[in-house]
């Protein structure tokens, strides 16, 4: 398999109206392709994935999305029918809406903290390069 510029296909699909294809489905095919190809590389396999196998794989994270999501929401709705009231019931299809609202919500506050590091170690990087420089500039004067 030749690896020259012919023979690649390029990242923008189009349909045949001339149209693009949606951000989100583009970055989930590239992303597909490439956990495909990482995983060829470390399994062995020399064959080029396919379409269809980044499709299976996106399904596939979606999936285990999905369910880790189904099982927090069932964790959520145990816990508030234990502190509330035996006459409140809380209704059946409540309970994925709430896990991937709660797997949203832990994402939104691991990014919150990794910013909040971030602006923490640019900081203290400034400061070390601050400090650095005065004493470049007392040594050169003393």
């Amino acid at each position: 398999m030749s690896t020259s510029p012919r023979y690649c296909k390029p990242l923008v699909c189009r349909t045949k109206s001339g149209g693009g294809t949606g951000f989100l489905p583009r970055i989930l095919q590239v992303g597909g392709g490439i956990t495909a190809l990482a995983s060829a590389s470390v399994f062995g396999q020399t064959e080029a994935p396919t379409p269809e196998s980044a499709r299976s794989l996106a399904d596939q994270l979606l999936t285990f999305i999905y369910s880790i999501g189904h099982l927090i929401g069932e964790g959520i709705v145990r816990l508030l029918t234990t502190i509330l009231p035996e006459e409140v019931s809380i209704p059946a299809e409540l309970i994925d809406p709430i896990g991937l609202l709660a797997i949203l919500t832990i994402f939104l506050a691991v990014a919150m903290v990794a910013k909040k590091l971030a602006w923490i170690v640019v900081s203290v990087g400034w400061a070390l390069i601050i400090v650095r420089l005065i004493l470049i500039i007392v040594q050169t004067y003393t």
